[in-house]
């Protein structure tokens, strides 16, 4: 794919990218947006489930595909060690990253009395747990000088009560103020941090046909229609460049307009 003319501020050629979660189609399209801007990107599954795995191989072979320097391993998010291990690899084999974005995502839709401390627990160790330790050890293992950036995947359930989405919500807010605090934290090394919040995409679970006049859902999203794991590419680009130095602590919803709906 030939280089298209990026202009300075969002020409990433030099960054070096970490994407930790290929669970869902998000994973892939943001790696390769950075890529396309010319960063290299590292890429890590959120689980050892092996088809995660194996698309966290197919990404990074994708990255490849465009000219870029990659990387892939298998992680497990709600074992600290085992990030801090992957990065510190990841370091010596890839080089330092100084962009970090968490996508991984457990969910999980029940009313709170039927949701057993294990379902709490895992919801809670890969959405927010992870969140935190990839971010601990992206910044123990930070290059010296450089600007960083964080980007957290997020959902609008962070921000709204939808039925049977308790655990899910605690963990995807406790994300938000994850972020909050870093861009506090960070701010004066030059390391921001943000949040892209979706909507019903077209892998949320349970989200019905894609046809309007059979999937009542639709009609309550204004744009009539779920959105795509694209739609995230060039939000993420920019979010990651040098031109978006001054956003920080912010969250930005890519959801058809639903949250300002409800």
């Amino acid at each position: 794919m030939p280089d298209w003319d990026r202009k300075q501020g969002f020409d990433l050629t030099g960054k070096r990218a970490l994407v930790v979660g290929c669970s869902n189609p998000s994973g892939r399209a943001i790696a390769l947006a950075l890529a396309e801007a010319g960063a290299d990107v590292a890429v890590a599954s959120a689980s050892l489930d092996g088809d995660e795995v194996m698309e966290a191989k197919r990404v990074a072979r994708a990255v490849e595909g465009l000219g870029r320097k990659s990387i892939s391993q298998g992680w497990d998010v709600t074992l600290p060690t085992n990030i801090q291990v992957g990065l510190k690899q990841i370091g010596k084999d890839f080089g330092k990253p100084n962009i970090l974005v968490y996508n991984a995502d457990a969910t999980l839709a029940k009313p709170i009395e039927k949701t057993t401390d294990s379902d709490f627990a895992r919801i809670q160790a890969v959405n927010q747990s992870g969140a935190y330790y990839s971010a601990r050890s992206f910044l123990k293992e930070f290059p010296e000088g450089e600007t960083g950036r964080i980007l957290f995947v997020t959902s609008i359930f962070a921000e709204r009560g939808v039925e049977n989405l308790s655990a899910y919500t605690t963990a995807k807010a406790g994300v938000l103020g994850l972020s909050t605090a870093l861009s506090q934290e960070l701010g004066p090394r030059d390391i921001t941090s943000n949040c892209i919040s979706t909507g019903w995409m077209d892998w949320t679970p349970g989200r019905g046909p894609d046809e309007i006049g059979a999937n009542l859902l639709l009609r309550f999203i204004p744009m009539r229609r779920f959105g795509k794991a694209e739609e995230l590419a060039a939000l993420s680009v920019l979010l990651c460049s040098d031109a978006a130095g001054y956003f920080s602590g912010q969250v930005f919803h890519v959801d058809g307009g639903v949250s300002q709906h409800l």
